[in-house]
């Protein structure tokens, strides 16, 4: 979704005193980002406040799965749990358990986040280097 912004500038140029127009037209894109996973449908809200919160939230979430055990049974809950705060906080509350509860596998959905996370990635490094770029320009 887009929005433009439309500003209006007059001024004399003709001979004859009349005013002409020129209209300034610049586009705003959308926060949301729109993600399927399988056939569930999710929006990422991408203002500046839900970036920093989820990047925040991400780096605690990559700190603490270092520090797991994979082979005990209660690092596995731990996960779990983890992975269920981090896709909440990505996708919308609710996120995880829609998805858990169509594999019903952690490993997967914890692969499955990365993948996202990379592509989340991708997404601020595109919105972000050709606005930078093109105002330098």
């Amino acid at each position: 979704m887009q929005f433009n912004v439309l500003h209006s500038f007059h001024f004399n140029n003709k001979d004859d005193g009349r005013k002409e127009s020129m209209a300034i037209k610049l586009n705003l894109s959308s926060t949301v980002i729109p993600v399927e996973i399988g056939e569930f449908k999710f929006e990422i809200d991408m203002t500046d406040v839900k970036e920093k919160s989820f990047q925040s939230k991400l780096d605690d979430f990559v700190q603490k799965v270092k520090k797991l055990d994979e082979s005990k049974a209660e690092d596995e809950d731990a996960l779990r749990k983890m992975l269920s705060e981090a896709y909440d906080a990505l996708l919308g509350e609710g996120a995880f358990d829609k998805l858990y509860d169509y594999t019903s596998n952690t490993g997967i959905l914890l692969g499955v986040f990365m993948e996202l996370v990379g592509e989340y990635s991708n997404v601020i490094k595109a919105r972000v280097k050709p606005n930078i770029v093109e105002s330098i320009e």
